[in-house]
Protein backbone atom coordinates (compact mmCIF):
# COMPACT_ATOMS: atom_id res chain seq x y z
CA UNK A 1 0.00 0.00 0.00
CA UNK A 2 1.31 3.44 -0.97
CA UNK A 3 0.37 6.29 1.35
CA UNK A 4 -1.36 9.36 -0.03
CA UNK A 5 -0.44 12.71 1.50
CA UNK A 6 -1.48 16.31 1.03
CA UNK A 7 2.05 17.03 -0.15
CA UNK A 8 1.76 14.48 -2.97
CA UNK A 9 -1.56 15.93 -4.07
CA UNK A 10 -0.32 19.53 -3.94
CA UNK A 11 2.81 18.59 -5.94
CA UNK A 12 0.67 16.92 -8.61
CA UNK A 13 -1.63 19.94 -8.68
CA UNK A 14 1.40 22.22 -9.06
CA UNK A 15 2.51 20.21 -12.09
CA UNK A 16 -0.96 20.72 -13.58
CA UNK A 17 -0.86 24.45 -12.81
CA UNK A 18 -3.57 24.33 -10.15
CA UNK A 19 -1.73 24.63 -6.82
CA UNK A 20 -3.14 27.09 -4.30
CA UNK A 21 -0.31 29.52 -5.07
CA UNK A 22 -0.84 29.28 -8.82
CA UNK A 23 -4.56 29.84 -8.47
CA UNK A 24 -3.98 32.91 -6.29
CA UNK A 25 -1.64 34.32 -8.98
CA UNK A 26 -4.17 33.96 -11.79
CA UNK A 27 -3.24 35.27 -15.21
CA UNK A 28 -4.32 34.78 -18.83
CA UNK A 29 -2.60 31.37 -18.97
CA UNK A 30 -4.63 30.29 -15.94
CA UNK A 31 -7.87 31.19 -17.72
CA UNK A 32 -6.92 28.96 -20.64
CA UNK A 33 -5.81 26.22 -18.23
CA UNK A 34 -9.25 26.24 -16.58
CA UNK A 35 -11.04 26.21 -19.93
CA UNK A 36 -8.88 23.27 -21.03
CA UNK A 37 -9.51 21.42 -17.75
CA UNK A 38 -13.28 21.58 -18.30
CA UNK A 39 -13.02 21.18 -22.10
CA UNK A 40 -14.77 24.55 -22.50
CA UNK A 41 -14.07 26.98 -25.31
CA UNK A 42 -14.40 30.75 -25.56
CA UNK A 43 -14.45 32.53 -28.87
CA UNK A 44 -15.03 36.04 -30.13
CA UNK A 45 -16.32 34.62 -33.42
CA UNK A 46 -20.05 34.51 -34.00
CA UNK A 47 -20.52 30.91 -35.00
CA UNK A 48 -22.39 27.95 -33.53
CA UNK A 49 -21.86 28.28 -29.76
CA UNK A 50 -23.68 26.98 -26.70
CA UNK A 51 -23.81 30.33 -24.88
CA UNK A 52 -23.63 33.88 -26.25
CA UNK A 53 -22.58 36.82 -24.06
CA UNK A 54 -22.28 40.19 -25.76
CA UNK A 55 -23.00 43.90 -25.51
CA UNK A 56 -25.83 45.42 -27.49
CA UNK A 57 -27.13 48.98 -27.71
CA UNK A 58 -30.71 50.12 -27.30
CA UNK A 59 -32.28 52.44 -29.84
CA UNK A 60 -31.62 55.44 -27.62
CA UNK A 61 -27.93 54.56 -27.10
CA UNK A 62 -27.87 52.69 -23.80
CA UNK A 63 -25.72 49.60 -23.42
CA UNK A 64 -27.28 46.32 -22.35
CA UNK A 65 -25.82 42.85 -22.11
CA UNK A 66 -27.24 39.76 -23.74
CA UNK A 67 -26.61 36.33 -22.23
CA UNK A 68 -28.49 33.62 -24.08
CA UNK A 69 -28.34 30.08 -25.39
CA UNK A 70 -30.58 31.01 -28.35
CA UNK A 71 -29.35 34.15 -30.12
CA UNK A 72 -32.04 33.86 -32.78
CA UNK A 73 -34.83 34.32 -30.23
CA UNK A 74 -33.62 36.52 -27.37
CA UNK A 75 -36.11 36.85 -24.53
CA UNK A 76 -35.98 40.38 -23.15
CA UNK A 77 -37.13 39.33 -19.66
CA UNK A 78 -34.60 36.51 -19.31
CA UNK A 79 -31.63 37.27 -21.56
CA UNK A 80 -31.08 41.07 -21.31
CA UNK A 81 -29.04 42.59 -18.46
CA UNK A 82 -28.21 46.16 -17.55
CA UNK A 83 -24.77 45.32 -16.08
CA UNK A 84 -22.10 43.25 -17.81
CA UNK A 85 -20.92 41.74 -14.53
CA UNK A 86 -24.38 40.72 -13.37
CA UNK A 87 -24.30 37.73 -11.03
CA UNK A 88 -26.67 35.93 -13.41
CA UNK A 89 -24.30 36.41 -16.34
CA UNK A 90 -21.31 35.26 -14.27
CA UNK A 91 -23.27 32.20 -13.08
CA UNK A 92 -24.31 31.30 -16.66
CA UNK A 93 -20.69 31.55 -17.83
CA UNK A 94 -19.47 29.42 -14.90
CA UNK A 95 -22.10 26.75 -15.60
CA UNK A 96 -21.11 26.72 -19.27
CA UNK A 97 -17.42 26.35 -18.38
CA UNK A 98 -18.04 23.52 -15.88
CA UNK A 99 -20.20 21.74 -18.46
CA UNK A 100 -17.55 22.03 -21.18
CA UNK A 101 -19.64 24.23 -23.47
CA UNK A 102 -18.53 26.67 -26.15
CA UNK A 103 -19.07 30.33 -25.35
CA UNK A 104 -19.19 33.38 -27.58
CA UNK A 105 -18.04 36.42 -25.63
CA UNK A 106 -16.81 39.70 -27.03
CA UNK A 107 -15.29 40.83 -23.70
CA UNK A 108 -12.49 38.73 -22.22
CA UNK A 109 -12.80 40.42 -18.82
CA UNK A 110 -16.14 38.78 -18.09
CA UNK A 111 -14.65 35.32 -18.66
CA UNK A 112 -11.69 36.14 -16.40
CA UNK A 113 -14.04 37.43 -13.68
CA UNK A 114 -16.18 34.30 -13.89
CA UNK A 115 -13.11 32.08 -13.56
CA UNK A 116 -11.69 34.15 -10.69
CA UNK A 117 -15.02 33.91 -8.89
CA UNK A 118 -15.02 30.11 -9.22
CA UNK A 119 -11.36 29.57 -8.23
CA UNK A 120 -12.25 27.77 -4.96
CA UNK A 121 -14.50 25.40 -6.87
CA UNK A 122 -11.80 24.84 -9.50
CA UNK A 123 -9.27 23.97 -6.79
CA UNK A 124 -11.71 21.48 -5.21
CA UNK A 125 -12.57 19.90 -8.59
CA UNK A 126 -8.93 19.47 -9.62
CA UNK A 127 -7.95 18.21 -6.18
CA UNK A 128 -10.71 15.58 -6.35
CA UNK A 129 -9.52 14.52 -9.83
CA UNK A 130 -5.88 14.28 -8.67
CA UNK A 131 -6.86 12.34 -5.55
CA UNK A 132 -8.88 9.90 -7.69
CA UNK A 133 -5.88 9.38 -9.99
CA UNK A 134 -3.72 8.53 -6.98
CA UNK A 135 -6.37 6.10 -5.69
CA UNK A 136 -6.45 4.46 -9.12
CA UNK A 137 -2.67 4.00 -8.84
CA UNK A 138 -3.04 2.21 -5.49
CA UNK A 139 -2.46 5.10 -3.08
CA UNK A 140 -4.52 5.33 0.10
CA UNK A 141 -4.88 7.87 2.85
CA UNK A 142 -3.20 6.78 6.08
CA UNK A 143 -5.53 5.73 8.84
CA UNK A 144 -6.23 8.75 11.05
CA UNK A 145 -6.31 6.92 14.39
CA UNK A 146 -2.79 5.43 14.24
CA UNK A 147 -1.40 8.79 13.09
CA UNK A 148 -3.10 10.58 15.97
CA UNK A 149 -1.86 7.97 18.45
CA UNK A 150 1.69 8.34 17.13
CA UNK A 151 1.50 12.11 17.63
CA UNK A 152 0.21 11.69 21.19
CA UNK A 153 2.91 9.13 21.91
CA UNK A 154 5.56 11.54 20.63
CA UNK A 155 4.21 14.36 22.81
CA UNK A 156 4.21 12.15 25.92
CA UNK A 157 7.69 10.84 25.12
CA UNK A 158 9.03 14.38 24.62
CA UNK A 159 7.70 15.40 28.04
CA UNK A 160 9.60 12.63 29.75
CA UNK A 161 9.43 8.90 29.19
CA UNK A 162 9.43 7.93 32.88
CA UNK A 163 6.50 10.14 33.76
CA UNK A 164 4.07 8.66 31.17
CA UNK A 165 5.57 5.24 30.43
CA UNK A 166 2.36 3.27 31.09
CA UNK A 167 0.34 5.48 28.73
CA UNK A 168 3.08 5.30 26.07
CA UNK A 169 3.10 1.49 26.35
CA UNK A 170 -0.71 1.34 25.91
CA UNK A 171 -0.50 3.61 22.87
CA UNK A 172 2.27 1.46 21.38
CA UNK A 173 0.12 -1.65 21.82
CA UNK A 174 -2.90 0.08 20.25
CA UNK A 175 -0.82 1.20 17.26
CA UNK A 176 0.53 -2.32 16.74
CA UNK A 177 -3.00 -3.77 16.88
CA UNK A 178 -4.30 -1.21 14.40
CA UNK A 179 -1.34 -1.79 12.06
CA UNK A 180 -1.94 -5.56 12.17
CA UNK A 181 -5.65 -4.99 11.47
CA UNK A 182 -4.83 -2.77 8.46
CA UNK A 183 -2.37 -5.35 7.09
CA UNK A 184 -5.11 -8.02 7.00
Amino acid sequence: MKLLTDELIEAAMHELGFSEKQISEQNHDFTQLVLDHYDAKVSDRWEQQDLYVYEESTRDGYSVWVCTHTPDSVCINEDIFYHDHSSEIIREIQDAIRNGLSIYCDTEGIINDAIEDMSDRIYDDVRADVEMEFHNKGYEWPSKVPELLKEIKQLLTDEGLNKHQKVVDKITTAIEQLDNKNDN
